[in-house]
């Protein structure tokens, strides 16, 4: 067990950590989007909304991102990726993998 008596924090450490905190989780949430263009299944031509699902990303809140395509929760887990080198389905997965060291060393140089 740690014994931390006596440590006084600066009077202004809650306000810098989570302004902290809050620049790092923007730039993920904005990487996030932006990666996820690449990985996203674009719908074949016969539907209308033909391109527009891998553009269709956004940050609902911080830590919270979102497409708004209505097909594209039943592509997440059912494409078979005919649209692309990177893209099928389980995006977020695949670009996880393929992008977490660049992400977090984009947090670090900030």
């Amino acid at each position: 067990m740690l014994d931390f008596k006596g440590l006084d924090m600066s009077p202004d450490f809650t306000v810098k950590s989570e302004k902290n905190f809050s620049q790092a989780q923007k730039h993920v949430d904005t990487e996030v989007v932006r990666l996820l263009e690449d990985y996203t299944p674009i719908a074949m031509k016969r539907f209308k909304n033909r391109g527009k699902m891998s553009k269709a990303h956004k940050i609902e809140k911080p830590g919270v991102v979102i497409n708004t395509e209505p097909t594209a929760r039943k592509e997440y887990y059912t494409n078979k990726g005919f649209s692309g080198k990177n893209r099928g389905k389980f995006w977020l997965e695949r670009m996880k993998a393929d992008h977490k060291e660049d992400i977090l060393k984009g947090i670090k140089e900030k």
